[in-house]
């Protein structure tokens, strides 16, 4: 997966005029990062970027057309929680590593929630904290209170996650056809979702989007 082959099937997505996906109005990009630019936002929050990452920012552009509601810009929003209530820590801790290596979900709360028991809240506040996700930042939003996160610290980093804990879905990584078969990297992820557009995959049916 190369920076090439994208732009490549960006612009056969535009030539052929294909049906972009509902929460997608136009093909568009915010303006590219510099290297110093993108060495500030690492320096800030003592993190190094994937490369593919940061090749797609210096050479196709900070944030747009994308999955989800769109790519986030790389700045303050990459490192919040949109989630968290009004007053609580909503700032993901970059420095510490990213906790997961397979799907987790908390087991815990479910049984709780289940038998009504009268840890639910103190489960529940352990479940959905920001703390959750260090490790990782913001790429997009899928709505419904899911979110894309790129894994900068840990040895997932590189990797593309999906927290769904919105509905209880829990975080889990991003793969090519299962679990067990390889997790994807930014520009894999990025890659595999114009293939569905490419393809025009019934929405129904697509596994990114």
């Amino acid at each position: 997966m190369t920076i090439k082959s994208i732009l490549q099937k960006i612009d056969e997505i535009r030539a052929k005029k294909i049906t972009l996906p509902p929460s997608q109005n136009a093909i568009a990009f915010n303006p590219t990062l510099n290297a110093d630019e993108i060495a500030l936002f690492e320096k800030t929050w003592k993190i190094e970027l994937p490369d593919g990452f940061k090749s797609f920012l210096s050479e196709i552009g900070n944030g747009g057309f994308g999955p989800g509601h769109g790519l986030i810009p790389l700045g303050t929003e990459s490192i919040l929680d949109p989630r968290i209530p009004v007053g609580d820590r909503d700032t993901m801790d970059t420095e510490k590593d990213f906790a997961y290596g397979s799907a987790w979900n908390y087991e815990p709360l479910r049984r709780a929630m289940e038998e009504g028991t009268a840890d639910q809240d103190q489960l529940m506040e352990y479940y959905f904290s920001v703390d959750r996700i260090s490790g990782a930042i913001r790429v997009c939003d899928w709505g419904g209170g899911g979110l894309g996160l790129l894994v900068v610290k840990g040895r997932e980093h590189g990797k593309v996650w999906c927290d769904y804990r919105g509905d209880f879905g829990g975080i889990f990584p991003e793969t090519f056809s299962g679990e067990d078969s390889g997790h994807m990297s930014f520009l894999q992820w990025y890659e595999a979702w114009l293939d569905e557009i490419v393809l025009e995959v019934p929405m129904e049916e697509r596994r990114f989007w």
